[in-house]
């Protein structure tokens, strides 16, 4: 199996999935919410169970494929995380996270078989103890296989408790400044 074989790939034209309508209105501002960032929406009980996995093992890096919609409103472009899958079989140290083709194998079937009505709309990892940022590793993870305008990073240092969002922008890719949690009751008590 070759790179091209685990590519994550959209048509252009059908990159918006969901309406204004859609949109999460329940939601907590994390952080500064910049108006020229992508506005990412993580639903409350999905932020947890990261938060939660991150935490279970500090001395290797650990991941996750999101899932959720796409949608533009007002030429902004809006991602909504409503699930996500554990990164299971991977390469994994203590500063790098390697998707392994049985990774793929097991996404592809989790996302087929439970979430068919939601796209891959980026990853996630954790960076025990060296903070937030993408190494040149998670670049090329970022480059290669989650290079979609829509596509986005998630880093989470369980150690320091601090975590942020990356996005696709004038074709790099950027910190976002903020994020917002979305659920029936929201709750957020960790540092950002």
């Amino acid at each position: 199996m070759s790179e091209k074989d685990i590519r994550i790939t959209a048509d252009p034209e059908t990159i918006v999935d969901a309406e204004e309508s859609s949109l999460p209105n329940n939601i907590l501002a994390v952080g500064e919410i910049s108006t020229d960032d992508v506005k990412v929406y993580i639903k409350q009980d999905v932020y947890h169970a990261i938060e939660k996995r991150s935490a279970s093992n500090m001395t290797i890096e650990l991941g996750n494929i999101l899932l959720g919609k796409v949608a533009e409103v007002f030429g902004k472009r809006h991602v909504i995380i409503t699930a996500c899958i554990e990164a299971k079989y991977t390469d994994a140290s203590s500063s790098t996270l390697t998707f392994t083709h049985e990774t793929w194998d097991y996404v592809n079937k989790i996302h087929e078989e439970k979430y068919s009505g939601l796209r891959i709309v980026g990853w996630q990892h954790t960076h025990p103890g060296y903070g937030i940022f993408l190494s040149n590793y998670d670049m090329f993870i970022q480059e290669n296989f989650f290079n979609l305008p829509f596509q986005i990073a998630y880093v989470v240092d369980p150690k320091q408790k601090i975590r942020g969002f990356f996005q696709w922008q004038n074709e790099k890719v950027e910190r976002l400044k903020g994020f917002y949690l979305f659920g029936s009751v929201l709750k957020f008590s960790t540092v950002c």
